[in-house]
């Protein structure tokens, strides 16, 4: 009976489940103990035990704070629906921050002058509704993630919907409690002090929950990750300082798996420096042609890869590597082309190469290396347990934008 309402009906659980529905729940009660400490701020920031204080006051407070909500989510689902799949990850650790955010701003609600309260409370009620469409949308691809492992969605999302109700009930005793305790306290300090503990620990939960969740599919972090590995092992300078492929020095390759690459991605959206140059992935044929001035001899020379590649430094001030996708490319022709791209802009930084005038013969020497080493790079990633018929590296916004080659 407890099995068939809370597990899932695997062969074999996939491996960190269980770990990732402890986690899971650990920062559910987080939450809820939290959430009970912000309502009571709220509740005295409407007037709650206070002389002269009135029902229709309240209320309207709470109409324009939901009001405020509601702009908030409908704004953000129609500038984020279409990136969410891109960053899964990423967007679920940014749900949690954002709902944070918003539970400190209705702890602090009545710390300051009363004129500040509704603001205050608006822009919480703005964060929790920013959650909701963050966390909805990422949890949604977490729950297919743990669904493709042996069972449906349909059963997955209800034994998940179980698995939250049991941890609410717990969250209510606990919450009740904890209520009773910090009542009984007093003190503001203390409060804070324990308010600041169980978010830290909200925080820590989730990033060890997401380190068990292993996405089989490239996005432009996890391909980063792996081909800059790859071609570690794959290139070497010589005594002259060129750069042999893994053909010529005889290396022996590994491939980095999804378990090992989930350790390593960030689940922060941070513009990290790799020393590395940046790469403008599904960039327009107009903005490709206007930045490098891309002649039709280029475009000729790379018709059999469904891509165009090229270095330019006009978008901004650093050298950039610039990629048109044709609009008829496959999912193997995106890989290659992001490869593409993390190889050039390796060759150029390696050769610390500064001069435009340098850069043809760079760019020839990327695609010959690419070539020689794209079946091998696939391969490996199949083996490793990587699916290269499914990835996330250009939404279909930057699809569109593509080039057509006939």
């Amino acid at each position: 009976m407890i099995s068939s309402t809370f597990v899932p009906n695997m062969k074999v659980l996939p491996e960190g489940y269980w770990s990732y529905v402890y986690w899971n729940a650990l920062q559910d009660l987080s939450t809820s103990c939290r959430s009970v400490l912000a309502t009571q701020r709220v509740l005295e920031g409407i007037g709650v035990g206070r002389e002269g204080a009135t029902a229709i006051s309240a209320t309207l407070n709470f109409i324009v704070r939901d009001g405020a909500g509601m702009m908030a989510g409908l704004i953000f689902t129609a500038m984020k629906a279409s990136h969410f799949r891109y960053n899964v990850k990423k967007w679920k650790l940014f749900a949690d921050c954002i709902v944070d955010l918003g539970l400190t701003l209705e702890l602090s609600s009545t710390l300051l002058p009363r004129q500040f309260f509704l603001p205050m409370i608006c822009m919480a009620s703005m964060c929790k509704s920013i959650c909701g469409v963050a966390a909805g949308a990422s949890g949604g691809a977490i729950q297919v993630y743990w669904a493709d492992k042996g069972s449906d969605i349909s059963e997955v999302n209800s034994k998940f919907g179980a698995q939250s109700t049991i941890t609410g009930a717990i969250g209510l005793i606990f919450s009740a409690m904890f209520a009773q305790s910090i009542s009984k306290t007093g003190s503001a300090h203390f409060v804070w002090l324990i308010y600041t503990i169980l978010t830290i620990v909200h925080i820590f939960a989730n990033i060890q929950c997401l380190k068990h969740i292993h996405l089989d599919y490239f996005n432009k972090d996890r391909m980063d990750i792996v081909s800059r590995y790859f071609l570690d092992i794959c290139l070497r300078d010589d005594e002259e300082g060129s750069i042999k492929s893994r053909g010529e020095s005889k290396l022996k390759v590994k491939m980095l798996t999804p378990k090992e690459v989930s350790k390593k991605e960030s689940l922060f959206f941070l513009s990290l420096n790799r020393g590395n140059y940046p790469i403008i992935f599904g960039a327009s044929m107009d903005d490709l042609y206007a930045a490098t001035l891309c002649s039709a001899n280029d475009i000729v020379k790379q018709l059999d890869n469904r891509y165009i590649i090229k270095v330019s430094k006009v978008f901004n001030r650093r050298w950039t590597i610039i990629v048109a996708m044709d609009v008829q490319a496959s999912e193997e022709d995106y890989l290659k082309a992001y490869f593409h791209g993390i190889l050039l802009s390796t060759l150029i930084y390696d050769q610390k190469v500064e001069q435009s005038s340098t850069f043809d013969l760079i760019e020839s020497k990327a695609a010959m290396i690419c070539q020689n080493l794209w079946n091998e790079y696939k391969f490996l990633a199949i083996q490793a347990g990587w699916n290269i018929q499914k990835s996330a590296l250009a939404s279909h916004i930057e699809r569109a934008y593509g080039l057509v080659i006939s």
